[in-house]
């Protein structure tokens, strides 16, 4: 490599360092020095599993030159991109396993709407990390808030951790996709990265308890999806064109906030 060469090499380096700026007192972190429009390097790649494994959320701005399959080909660095068919979610044309996701609000402030959710939470395998483009939103408002469920399980009195883990819940897709079947997976899943516990209930998506009596399920719910609606447990991403965010899926929950009539669309990809 003669001294031209390194030299480039050298910038090349400098502008791709990779920086953290964390957005919450618990989680989530906002990357910079990194530009998703061409292939990012293995040492990249095991930089933002590290910064996921902390964070568990993470934001990129400025990405708005991101194509559909350069946003595919990042979230490949993760896992295996989702291809089968949505419910709700079209394709984006082109790029299979980029779901284009299209949310209008229209009764603004006329209902009270929690949809508190995880992706992963109807599929039997919950393991999944998904990466959201910003595409067309408003200047203002129409946030995704996020809740950190591995803290909201570690503020827990011990004799609650005691009564929760080893009891399975049931989670079904509901009106989305009724004809599909029930899956179960545990109220206390453990990361299987770093071993971290999560709730893993979700208001969406969780039906029921297995074992309890139905008002025993209904309370016990109740409980533990609240707590993804403690202030000091949350985490409020606003968009832009161009903004990214990944996440993972069994660590967290989501929520988008209705706050203004908009036709937003995104772009999501989930791998596993």
């Amino acid at each position: 490599m003669n001294v031209m060469e390194a030299s480039v090499k050298s910038k090349q380096e400098a502008k791709s360092e990779i920086k953290l700026r964390q957005l919450s007192g618990f989680f989530g972190a906002e990357v910079s020095g990194i530009s998703l429009t061409n292939d990012v390097s293995e040492e990249a790649v095991s930089q933002l599993w590290a910064a996921l494994d902390q964070y568990r959320v993470l934001v990129f701005r400025n990405q708005g030159d991101v194509s559909p399959n350069q946003l595919l080909s990042f979230a490949s660095h993760f896992g295996t991109p989702e291809t089968k068919k949505h419910p709700t979610h079209d394709d984006a044309e082109g790029a299979i396993g980029v779901k284009v996701l299209h949310s209008n609000a229209t009764e603004v402030g006329g209902r009270v709407l929690d949809m508190w959710h995880t992706d992963g939470s109807t599929r039997e395998n919950t393991n999944y990390i998904s990466f959201l483009q910003a595409i067309d939103v408003p200047d203002y408002g129409r946030d995704t808030m996020f809740a950190d469920m591995v803290v909201a399980y570690e503020r827990l009195s011990e004799p609650v951790k005691a009564f929760i883990d080893g009891l399975v819940a049931e989670h079904s897709w509901g009106v989305q996709n009724p004809g599909a079947p029930s899956v179960y997976h545990p109220v206390v899943l453990p990361d299987r990265r770093t071993g971290k516990k999560a709730l893993y209930v979700n208001r969406l998506y969780t039906r029921a308890i297995q074992g309890l009596r139905n008002d025993e399920s209904e309370a016990l719910l109740e409980f533990l999806m609240g707590q993804a609606r403690i202030p000091e447990l949350q985490l409020r991403v606003s968009w832009e064109p161009g903004t990214i965010t990944m996440w993972n899926n069994e660590l967290t929950q989501h929520h988008l906030v209705f706050d203004r009539a908009y036709a937003r669309t995104m772009h999501r990809v989930m791998v596993s």
